[in-house]
């Protein structure tokens, strides 16, 4: 396994991002993530980007892992694209999970960046999620690399990559107030113990008489 490079160690050589794209994508998905990064502070000095691409998604996880293992990527950025079918929304479930577990088996981290194909009708928009979101989340690779705190300041803000940010929620005008009231159950209504399971009209006399004359116990005929 080739040597990783962390922050803060011997400037031995630049940092590696790794950029790895599917020829399955409706869009140029790499190129978009190679412009952002080549704009980024140290491009070529301070890092290097290495590039692949494989022929879908399901393929990204052990390029990934690869490129980590034998060319020494500090991250990775995986491009692709799940189709509108359902077998394509659980072939994209299946790859996730293969990009989570290539992360854990190298510690370090693999950005999945899918745009599916059923995000937008308009082809326009469409594009504009596959160029946005490549290039946020290759921003995001350098960040995580160079400048962490870039991340930190965005924490709880509702940052998307694609779409426009949904906004951080605010409850801190809600702090002062009192809590409300519980209410309390009503209470189960007492029990009526003349009304039981003989019910009215039969209520039993002295010693359990019934009040009723008992069959066959009239005067004998003689």
């Amino acid at each position: 396994m080739a040597k990783k490079k962390t922050k803060g160690a011997a400037p031995d050589r630049p940092a590696v991002i790794g950029v790895i794209d599917t020829m399955f994508a409706r869009y140029d998905m790499g190129a978009a993530a190679r412009a952002e990064l080549a704009d980024c502070p140290g491009y070529g000095a301070r890092f290097v980007v290495r590039t692949q691409t494989v022929p879908g998604f399901k393929d990204l996880a052990v390029a990934a892992k690869r490129m980590i293992e034998r060319e020494g990527a500090d991250v990775v950025v995986a491009l692709g694209m799940p189709g509108s079918a359902p077998i394509d929304k659980q072939c994209a479930h299946e790859a996730s999970l293969g990009i989570m577990w290539a992360q854990l088996l190298t510690s370090t981290p693999i950005l999945e960046v899918f745009v599916h194909e059923d995000e937008a009708d308009d082809p326009v928009v469409l594009a504009s999620v596959f160029e946005n979101r490549s290039r946020s989340h290759a921003r995001n690779a350098y960040w995580m690399l160079f400048e962490p705190e870039q991340l930190s300041r965005r924490a709880g803000h509702g940052v998307r990559q694609g779409f426009a940010d949904a906004g951080p929620l605010d409850y801190s005008a809600h702090l002062d107030e009192p809590e409300p009231e519980l209410e309390s159950e009503p209470e189960p209504p007492a029990s009526d113990e003349a009304t039981g399971p003989t019910g009215p009209g039969h209520a039993e006399g002295p010693e359990g008489d019934t009040g009723s004359e008992p069959v066959g116990t009239g005067p004998e005929v003689g």
